[in-house]
């Protein structure tokens, strides 16, 4: 969290609040979430544009006059627009001051998000990030090649980024869970009638989480996502979900419909 629901919650957020604003001034209020140098950072910001944004997996890069800003969230963060100093938020990391007097702040309570820039976005996804291609945008071509010679079991797969850009545990497990597929499936002995029902399911699934924003509690109650506690009710079968524990990560699955 977030995942690319989430991100792209955000995308349309900033597209909302922030954009085509002049910036008068970025306050580094914790340099630590910068991974480029503050003064550069303060320096590049001041009185340019936020004029586009592109959003692939779970990273938003916003589009200045030749540089783009890169938002990772982390764990935690968020996008904050207000009109108010007084109503900065608790564990905003870097203030956006606008010229028309109004704000947006880059939230990240538990520190693991990250704000960089960059002078090429691709080069970024590509090669500084070796990111693969972005879940919600690619094609079925794209998604077979992603996964040609992985062996990796279909929940790691679908969580690495550097094959699928935008999926993490959360989502990794509804998609496997509307599929029927066992999170310890080996990706490579799915056939090509269950990769393309898989694929349909990531879009479908991405879709319904843009739909209803990331919030999680919002979500259809034949959906996983509402049960993810140990010894829940299946919302298919009534059987009892389990946890599992997965390259350290915790997830969930119903061991009577995905088998």
């Amino acid at each position: 969290m977030p995942e690319l629901p989430e991100v792209e919650t955000f995308k349309q957020y900033f597209d909302e609040t922030s954009l085509n604003q002049e910036i008068r001034n970025a306050l580094i209020r914790d340099n630590r979430v910068l991974n480029v140098q503050e003064n550069l950072f303060k320096k590049t910001l001041k009185s340019n544009i936020f004029n586009s944004t592109l959003r692939h997996g779970k990273y938003l890069f916003v589009k200045l006059s030749s540089d783009s800003i890169v938002f990772h969230f982390g764990m935690s963060g968020y996008l904050k627009h207000f009109k108010d100093i007084n109503e900065e938020p608790k564990h905003g990391r870097i203030l956006f001051e606008f010229a028309n007097g109004n704000f947006l702040s880059y939230i990240s309570q538990r520190m693991f998000g990250r704000v960089d820039l960059t002078n090429n976005i691709e080069n970024y996804i590509i090669n500084k990030k070796k990111l693969g291609v972005d879940a919600l945008k690619m094609n079925f071509g794209e998604f077979k090649k992603s996964l040609q010679k992985r062996t990796a079991f279909a929940k790691a797969a679908l969580m690495n980024q550097n094959i699928i850009a935008g999926i993490g545990n959360i989502y990794s497990d509804e998609i496997l869970f509307q599929a029927k597929i066992y999170p310890k499936t080996k990706i490579n002995e799915l056939n090509d009638s269950k990769l393309r029902e898989l694929f349909k399911i990531i879009k479908r699934v991405l879709k319904v989480g843009i739909e209803k924003k990331g919030i999680l509690k919002t979500y259809p109650n034949d959906f996983i996502i509402p049960h993810r506690k140990n010894g829940e009710c299946c919302p298919n079968c009534g059987g009892i979900i389990e946890r599992f524990e997965l390259s350290k990560r915790h997830g969930f699955y119903c061991p009577n419909c995905q088998i």
